[in-house]
């Protein structure tokens, strides 16, 4: 009689999970490719926001790419905080040639973090377009096409704000699956009109949304967030999509450190908990459910592993291996998607350490909130 119990509550929550991830991520999975805008696409002008210290590396090679994005109108400002390399003179140099290229200097000092408030809201205030677009130093886009890319999402959904997706390939298998499942998730939620950011690089959102909107809580400026606080600002009072397209994807150019991401992920739930991002609510119930799942499953496996009951074995494994088809086929779409190579072939192994990673960053959030407090 247990035994049957728990297999009835093996499959409730096999379903349970089902529905969940199809609901979660049925978008950035499922939809529809759509192929990159063909020629110079000319729509409503664009500012990208680029805040630099001492990047002069990245940006001998980012800064072209940039520049010769195929669409039309828009223009790069970059906001050079206090350089102390040769970040400067190669600014200069490229802006006598470069229209579309604009600079503004932040001479502060080393208080303030990599992506300031003050650095983006001197970025911002600059654009002469409607449309702000963030992006890292460390990053590069796809292709030419990327930003025609993140515009032509906004176009078709009719939807202000733009969800683009950026790629961590360089760095190791925890990192990619648990930043690619962050924003993914929240690409979902933008389907669900539950609309929240995980970070804030590349996203695209009108810049008067946090010029002439609704004062923003400064609470929400931890350290090295801006960006996503912005994002997150704007989201109250827009309607976000998802760019589902590989030419919409930008890429980290460098490894990312163990330390480094503990740290970005801590401060990003410090962020969603302050602007009240009530849609990760739901990933944290599908981490509960899919844990009892596979807890529940292979305590089944444990109890009739000796009465060598094929049938009731053949069941249990139908259930893993069908849990384990539906993670293949989603991952399967994000590559489509997204571009992401190498992740789909140990997507279940990540699918049964998930939720710990994802409550062990709850509980250090926990806490740090009540060691402050």
């Amino acid at each position: 009689m247990v035994l049957t119990d728990l297999i009835l509550i093996s499959f409730i929550l096999l379903f349970a999970v089902t529905v969940l991830l199809f609901l979660q991520y049925y978008r950035p999975a499922f939809a529809k490719k759509e192929s990159p805008p063909a020629g110079t696409v000319v729509a409503p002008g664009v500012s990208v926001i680029l805040c630099v210290r001492n990047e002069y590396e990245n940006l001998v090679n980012l800064l072209p790419v940039l520049l010769e994005q195929e669409y039309e109108p828009f223009e790069l400002i970059v906001v050079d905080k206090n350089s102390q390399d040769n970040t400067d003179v190669l600014l200069a140099s490229l802006e006598h040639f470069n229209k579309n290229l604009t600079i503004r200097t932040l001479t502060a000092d080393f208080k303030f973090g990599q992506d300031n408030l003050m650095a983006l809201g001197i970025g911002i205030r600059a654009a002469s377009y409607p449309n702000v677009v963030f992006f890292r130093p460390d990053c590069y886009p796809d292709s030419k096409k990327w930003l025609a890319t993140l515009v032509q999402a906004s176009l078709k959904k009719e939807k202000d704000t733009v969800l683009g997706y950026t790629s961590y390939k360089g760095s190791n298998l925890l990192i990619r699956y648990d930043l690619m499942e962050q924003q993914l998730h929240a690409m979902g939620a933008a389907a669900l009109n539950m609309g929240y950011t995980c970070d804030g690089n590349n996203k695209m959102f009108p810049a008067e949304r946090f010029l002439k909107g609704e004062k923003m809580d400064m609470k929400t400026t931890g350290c090295n967030q801006c960006e996503q606080a912005i994002v997150s600002h704007v989201l109250k009072q827009t309607k976000a999509t998802a760019c589902i397209n590989p030419a919409g994807t930008v890429y980290m150019n460098r490894h990312m450190g163990m330390r480094e991401y503990n740290l970005a992920r801590s401060s990003v739930l410090s962020t969603l908990r302050l602007t009240k991002s009530r849609p990760y609510i739901l990933l944290s119930l599908d981490k509960v459910l899919t844990a009892a799942f596979y807890v529940i499953l292979f305590l089944n496996f444990f109890i009739i592993w000796e009465t060598n009951e094929i049938f009731t074995l053949s069941v249990l494994g139908g259930m893993l291996l069908f849990r384990w088809v539906t993670v293949w086929i989603h991952q399967i779409g994000f590559r489509i998607h997204f571009g992401e190579k190498g992740l789909a072939l140990a997507s279940p192994l990540w699918d049964m350490i998930s939720p710990f990673v994802h409550f062990y960053f709850l509980t250090v959030l926990l806490i740090k909130n009540i060691k402050s407090s």
